[in-house]
């Protein structure tokens, strides 16, 4: 779109199946920037053949990979809109930033409610519902925090929130979503272990309780790993508590699917812990 403000980041490693799509929805607001780690399923020609400026970088990590991005990539526009390859804006979102960007208000960065599309069918409880994220920036005010998973933006700057929301479309297969996660239980446990042995960066209260979101991502990292029975809590959280059993066959699935992940990520880190543990014990003294 000649003359947009607006400029989409897409991180990709191996999305074949989602990335002409994804570009071809970007292409809506602003000139997309497919940021590839090496794919080798044909990523990267695919976007290309859907409009998309393809740069490869090695993978750093989420957080890492996408900071590079923003510090190297050819940016054109005041505006960035970060996308994952199997999201999507909708019709209302994307004239809603648009208009942002068009009269370019005094906030450097604006939360998006995320809706996640599961087994065919909106997801709507389960404390999945809204879901917000810092997506959408003036270029330069924000970066990702120095995290390993379930990374956060950081804005510098004044943040408010769009009233429309974009789509996540869970299209992967069962065993996808299962090695994806143990993945992410993987690097969410070495974060466990980084904060347990003081390693890790806590965000000064002036930050944390500026807004609700900054509160229960603290109360996630510094509280929640030293609850009891996680599997147990997440699942009658998600299909009890916030009422996860209105969205059906789904909403039972999501429940049971993110109950076992806490169960991985617990047994991660003890076994990591362990270790961490027994190396400090064996290391010859000096």
């Amino acid at each position: 779109m000649i003359g947009s403000k607006v400029d989409v980041l897409i991180p990709t490693f191996n999305e074949a199946t989602h990335i002409a799509a994804a570009v071809t929805n970007a292409k809506q607001v602003g000139k997309v920037f497919v940021l590839d780690s090496c794919s080798t399923d044909g990523t990267q020609e695919l976007a290309r053949q859907a409009g998309a400026v393809v740069v490869e970088h090695p993978w750093e990590g989420y957080a890492k990979q996408k900071n590079w991005g923003l510090d190297n990539l050819p940016w054109e526009g005041r505006w960035v809109f970060i996308l994952d390859a199997d999201e999507r804006l909708t019709p209302k979102l994307r004239h809603e930033v648009l208009r942002v960007a068009g009269e370019d208000p005094p906030i450097d960065g604006y939360y998006v409610n995320r809706l996640m599309v599961f087994m065919g069918r909106p997801i709507r409880h389960g404390g999945l519902y809204p879901s917000w994220n810092l997506r959408f920036f003036r270029r330069g005010k924000a970066r990702y925090e120095d995290r390993s998973v379930h990374e956060h933006m950081i804005c510098d700057g004044q943040t408010a929130y769009l009233r429309h929301h974009m789509l996540h479309i869970r299209r992967e297969t069962v065993s996808q979503y299962l090695a994806k996660h143990i993945r992410y239980a993987d690097l969410e446990s070495d974060e466990w272990v980084k904060r347990k042995l003081g390693h890790s960066q806590v965000a000064k209260p002036g930050v944390l309780f500026r807004d609700v979101l900054r509160v229960r991502q603290w109360v996630r990292r510094e509280i929640w790993p030293s609850v009891p029975a996680r599997p147990m809590w997440r699942f009658l959280y998600m299909y009890l508590f916030r009422v996860g059993f209105l969205d059906g066959r789904a909403g039972l699935s999501l429940a049971s699917l993110m109950a076992s992940y806490e169960y991985m990520i617990s047994l991660l880190y003890e076994d990591k812990l362990v270790r961490e543990r027994q190396g400090a014990v064996n290391q010859p003294r000096k």
